[in-house]
Order: structure tokens, then C-alpha cells, then sequence
């Protein structure tokens, strides 16, 4: 403070009028804002750097009060507690947001300071300050960038999980509710891979826009990552609220899309978890809401409130995960084959090969279990070329000891036929195992989703040239059934095994197969009617005119060896023999995955 010293010793060796000459002007030249008041807030002083940032003259100001600059951005708490400090006669310091004389906001770090007399009275106030707009701005801009996505302008997840755990901490004063719920889109990695990722944040934005148009006012809506989004449902005591919400959030994404001037279809699986009944930290709270989720979407999309049982069940899918990276390389996945026959001469038409899982500690696990954990993780593809050259080999084989097998059938997931070199794979396997491409037919499920719908027909058009047939499975089960025949190069379609079962019981299935049946014939497609499990359907069927079954009652899946005794005593239902056991093939599975 040496400088100081010097300072106030040349100030007392002035006179006074020199002394209030130098002050005078230093206030006058002074780079920041000074205003002066009296004790009620009246202005009796600005200087030059006041108008510059205020755009006030002094004219306009002195006989006014500061809030001439009010802006209104601040509370009467942050200014009861500007007037506490001063009533003691301490300085009061912070960053005030003011309002020049355009109208335009600006930011002011301000000191206010009490001017006592000699007698120690508060006579007037002096607020000292200078314009902090670009470094507000920068920090605003800075915590932006920290608590928003920057391409939804939507709160993250840092942002959010702030904002739960402030929600979550004043619970415990209430009885009030509160519930999480987490939005996972489906179909939009369809679009992001085919259409590209430029016109896929474009839709993400306008996926934001109308969930934000969905929601009540005091809901936060924030982009977890990806296609996922998350809400926080506040002050609703009835969970039947959440469930118009969700309901709301479904509706308002109903309306297909425009991307590139064509429809594009997206739909959402929802989890919802509420506190403080599924949980009472953030963490746990957002872990449920995205277990119920992925419920949901195992049941086809729509909603699902989280119950228990589901961490039990997200588990079992974990461990369904890990283990069948190990099945995958340890042959634990083999194959079986169930025949299709003729329903008039119980002629063999061919075989369907199916996948199998044994698993060493828990047995057969079910398809319905594990091919949907090959198509998460994208094991499928591996797996499904796997398929591919194993079914082929076994063509081979049979053909070469002489077992008539004209036909082997091969699911193939809508994964695979994005793929584009399953063409390339298929044609391989063909011409190193010697077969006619006519002998191998692909099944594809009727009721996948199909969103790019242009690339599955382009693949299929590719076998179709190939020479491999093509069929559709499950076919009936979904809404866009005749486009496909329409679109694809179809050679067969199977009769969803639910008609099939309900045949005989006074229901209108019986029409629905005479339907598909007058359509494959104008289309002379073949029909294999699944699930035919009684003599009844089998006769039912004949009658109706479809020409082909599969099922129990002609043979259930068994192993390759089985299939020459089935051939043996094939032919129609009096004729067909007692089941025969499930017996898995020596290990041999697929190779290991890369």
C-alpha cells in the first residue's frame, strides 16, 4: 500500500478547493459507473461512465431513483437483502442485471458503499460498478454448453439428474409425488442409418419439439443421449395422470414425419418410474424408469409402470447376453428341423431350419429368450451367417446319403437383410456346397419392423435374381401384409399359427385363412398353414385348400438324423408316428465372435 500512502500524503499537502478539484475530476474520468444518492435513494450525482452505460444523460437521472435502470429480472428478497446490508452500514456487492435507456439488458458488477459524515451519520450512498455483459454472457454460454444438448437446446442428462435430486430432496416435506419416465424412439436408428445423420438430428429436434408440446408446463423434458429422452412429471398425486401424459407422448408422434419430402414413421417405448415408491435417489429412480422401458419395447412399444419382477427379469436378460457370447463359441447353439408336407399326400415339401440354445447349467433356453438378445446385441448377424452355412452343409450331407430333402428354410431377421453383403454370403454357401439355389428359401417375419422398407426390398430383390425363394412368416399378424406381397418377391407365405388354433371355434379365422388362401392363389404363391396340431385342422385345412402344414401333429423340430425316419413313415395324419424327443447335435456351433 505504499502507492496509497504517497497518495493521501500528496492529497493533504493540497489545499481544499485543489483537494476537491482532484477528486472531482477523478470521478469525472473514473473508467467505471458512479452514482451517488441520498439516504432515501435519490440521485444527486452520475458521471461520464454512467452515460456511456446506462445511455441516460444527467439530466434525465438526477431527482430520479436507481430504479430508473431496473430491469425487473431481480426478486424483493435479492433486494431486501441489498437494503439489510446498507441498514448496518456494510457495502453490498453483486452482479445486478439493469436495462439501458433502448431497452437493452446489461450486467453490472456494483458495489454499494454508506458515506458517513464525521459524525459518523449515513448521509449518502455511492455505487460504484462496470459493465460485465460479455463475461455473463460468456459464463451463461459456458453453463449452456455444461446443462444443455446442443442440438435440442433441450436440458442433458447433468442437467437433469441436478434438477431430479433438488425435486427428489424436497419430497421428504410433502406427500406430494413425483415420476420419471424414460422414452426410448423406435424406428429412428432405421432413418439415422439410411437417410444419414444430418437429416437424423433434424428429426431428433423436431421428436424434441413435440414432446415438448405434449407435456404440462411444469414437466421437464431432457435428452438423455441418442434417440432417448426423459421427462420429470411434477406434482401429480394420481399415477392416472402419468398415464395421459404418456398417452399424450404417443399421440403427438403418431403423425409420421417429413424427412426429405417423405414419411417417416417414429414410435416410443416408455418406462415410468415414480418416487418415492420405486425409489427415492435419482440413480435408481432413472434406472427403473429405463428397466420398465426396455419392458416395453419388449412387448411390442407403448407404456409400462416399473414393477419389481422386471429387475429380476432385466437380469436374466443380462445374463442371457453373456452367456451367449460364450454359446457362440463353445457350440452350445445348434440346429433342428421340423418338416413341411403336403397336407393331401404328406409328401415332403422340406424342412425349416430352426436355432437352438442348450445351455450347460439351465438347459434349452427358448428361442423367444435368446433371438432377441442376438438382435440387441447384434450377434444376430454373426450368428444368422452361421445359420446360413450350417443349414447349406446339411443340404449337402443329406443329399449325399441319399435322403430326399428338396428344400431347407432359413430365418433371416431384417438386421441381416441390411446387411450388404448377405447376398455375397448366401451365394457363397451355395456354390461351396454344390446346391441348386431353388433348394434354399429365406423366411422373413411379416411383423418386423420393416421401417426401410426400401433396403429390405432391394436385398430381397438380390436373392430373388440369385435364384433363393422368399417367404413370409407369420403372415397376417400385420397391417401392411398385401404391400408387402405387393413390394417383395415373394414365393410363399406361412399362415400365422394362431389362425391355425382357433380353426373349429366359432371364430372368423377360418374366413381370414380362406381369404389369404384366394389371395396366394391369384398370386400362385405356396401356403403352409403352422401349428397344425389335430387331425381336425389338418382336415380343416384341406378342405379350406391349403396345400402345405407344419407343425407337431406332422413333426416336431429334431435333429438332422431324425429327419430320414421321419421320411420313412411320412405322409397323412393316421400315418404320422409318435413325436420324436429333442436330441441336440455334437457341438459344433457357430465360430467365435469377432
Amino acid at each position: 500500500m505504499f502507492w496509497w500512502g504517497k497518495y493521501m500524503q500528496g492529497m493533504e499537502e493540497l489545499s481544499t478547493e485543489e483537494r476537491v478539484t482532484v477528486l472531482s475530476s477523478a470521478l469525472e474520468q473514473i473508467a467505471d459507473s458512479v452514482m451517488i444518492t441520498d439516504t432515501t435513494g435519490v440521485i444527486k450525482y452520475v458521471n461520464d461512465s454512467f452515460e456511456l452505460l446506462t445511455g441516460y444523460s444527467r439530466h434525465e437521472v438526477i431527482g430520479l431513483k436507481p430504479s430508473v435502470v431496473k430491469s425487473g429480472r431481480h426478486s424483493l428478497i435479492f433486494y431486501r437483502r441489498l437494503w439489510s446490508k446498507l441498514a448496518e452500514g456494510r457495502p453490498f456487492r453483486s452482479t445486478f442485471i439493469n436495462r439501458r435507456r433502448d431497452g437493452a439488458i446489461y450486467y453490472e458488477s456494483k458495489t454499494i458503499t454508506p458515506i458517513r459524515a464525521f459524525s459518523g451519520e449515513v448521509t449518502h450512498y455511492v455505487a460504484t460498478g462496470r459493465d460485465v455483459s460479455d463475461r455473463v454472457g460468456l459464463e451463461d454460454r459456458l453453463r449452456h454448453l455444461a446443462y444443455s444438448d446442443s442440438l435440442t437446446s433441450l436440458p442433458n442428462r447433468t442437467r437433469f439428474l441436478e434438477l431430479l435430486r433438488n425435486d427428489l430432496a424436497g419430497l421428504e416435506k410433502s406427500d406430494e409425488q413425483l415420476a420419471v419416465l424414460f422414452i426410448d424412439l423406435d424406428g429412428f436408428k432405421v432413418v439415422n442409418d439410411s437417410r444419414g445423420h444430418v437429416l437424423g438430428d433434424q428429426l431428433l429436434i423436431d421428436v424434441g419439439r413435440r414432446l415438448r408440446q405434449a407435456l404440462y408446463g411444469s414437466d421437464l423434458l431432457a435428452r438423455m443421449g441418442g434417440d432417448e429422452f426423459a421427462v420429470l412429471v411434477r406434482g401429480r398425486k394420481s399415477v392416472d395422470s402419468v398415464g395421459v401424459i404418456c398417452d399424450h407422448i404417443i399421440q403427438a408422434l403418431e403423425t409420421p414425419f417429413l424427412v426429405e419430402d417423405a414419411p417417416a414413421y417414429i414410435s416410443a417405448s416408455i418406462g415410468i418410474a415414480r418416487a418415492p415408491r420405486d425409489g427415492t435417489d435419482a440413480v435408481t429412480l432413472i434406472k427403473h424408469a429405463d428397466t420398465a422401458m426396455y419392458e416395453a419395447k419388449r412387448k411390442g412399444g407403448c407404456y409400462r409402470f416399473f414393477k419389481p419382477e422386471m429387475t429380476r427379469a432385466a437380469a436374466e436378460q443380462f445374463n442371457i447376453r453373456n452367456d451367449l457370447r460364450r454359446a457362440a463359441r463353445t457350440g452350445e447353439l445348434y440346429l433342428e428341423y421340423q418338416p413341411q408336407v403336403h397336407l393331401g399326400s404328406g409328401q415332403l415339401r422340406g424342412v425349416e431350419a430352426l436355432l437352438r440354445w442348450r445351455h450347460p447349467a439351465h438347459g434349452p433356453i427358448p428361442p423367444t429368450s435368446f433371438i432377441p438378445a442376438l438382435e440387441d446385441t447384434g450377434m444376430i448377424r454373426t450368428v444368422g451367417l452361421w445359420v446360413v452355412r450350417e443349414a447349406c452343409a446339411q443340404l449337402r450331407r443329406w443329399q449325399n446319403e441319399g435322403v430326399t430333402v428338396p428344400m431347407v428354410s432359413i430365418n433371416v431377421s431384417p438386421q441381416q437383410l441390411e446387411d450388404p453383403d448377405l447376398t455375397k454370403d448366401i451365394a457363397s454357401a451355395i456354390e461351396e456346397f454344390q446346391l441348386d439355389p431353388g433348394s434354399l428359401e429365406i423366411e422373413l417375419v411379416e411383423t418386423s419392423q420393416l421401417a426401410e422398407i426400401d433396403r429390405v426390398e432391394e436385398a430381397l430383390r438380390q436373392l430373388d435374381a440369385l435364384g433363393v425363394r422368399v417367404a413370409l412368416d407369420d403372415f397376417g399378424t400385420g397391417f401392411s401384409a398385401l404391400t408387402h406381397l405387393h413390394r417383395f418377391p415373394v414365393h410363399t407365405v406361412k399362415i400365422d399359427r394362431d389362425f391355425v388354433g382357433m380353426l373349429g371355434k366359432e371364430t372368423e379365422d377360418a374366413r381370414l385363412i380362406e381369404g389369404i388362401l384366394g389371395v396366394a392363389r391369384s398370386l400362385t404363391l405356396d401356403v403352409i398353414a403352422e401349428g397344425v396340431e389335430t387331425p381336425d385342422q389338418w382336415a380343416q385345412l384341406r378342405q379350406l385348400g391349403c396345400d402345405f402344414g407344419q407343425g407337431f401333429l406332422i413333426q416336431r423340430p429334431c435333429g438332422a438324423a431324425d429327419i430320414a425316419t421321419f421320411l420313412s413313415h411320412s405322409g397323412p395324419p393316421a400315418l404320422v408316428p409318435p413325436p420324436v424327443p429333442d436330441t441336440p447335435p455334437k457341438p459344433g456351433g457357430p465360430p467365435p465372435l469377432v
